[in-house]
């Protein structure tokens, strides 16, 4: 999916939560989950208190403008899972790495919203009972 460069504009002057329910929605959407990647690896962001978070986005357009914008994000690839495939495998993947919250839809300059891996997938699954 293509994005404009208004939309893209228009949605990363939200507030996170509000960009955060338009990621919900989206990946439910389209089945697709964006993240940043880093030689083979996911690139995960450290909080202040040294825990990690795992940074997502709905798009390619948002995850590639991130990265562009973001200097220490140089050299980072976007790489899409489908959502299926993310919620079964990568989850666990990261829970085993005590990689329990993700940072999501974070903006160059700005914040995106820190959430529990647990309260992402429970978002993620009752949007989904919208297209059910």
């Amino acid at each position: 999916m293509e994005i404009s460069k208004q939309e893209i504009e228009a949605i990363i002057r939200l507030s996170p939560e509000k960009r955060y329910a338009y990621f919900i929605k989206r990946i439910c959407d389209w089945e697709c989950i964006w993240t940043l990647f880093d030689d083979d690896s996911i690139i995960l962001n450290e909080g202040k208190k040294g825990e990690l978070y795992v940074i997502l986005f709905p798009f390619n357009d948002f995850a590639s403008y991130y990265i562009n914008q973001t200097k220490a994000m140089s050299g980072s690839i976007c790489k899409c899972f489908e959502l299926a495939e993310f919620l079964n495998t990568t989850i666990r993947k990261l829970q085993v790495h005590n990689i329990n919250k993700a940072l999501i839809f974070p903006v160059p300059d700005g914040f995106g919203l820190n959430v529990s891996i647990s309260t992402l997938i429970d978002d993620i699954n009752e949007e989904l009972e919208n297209y059910k």
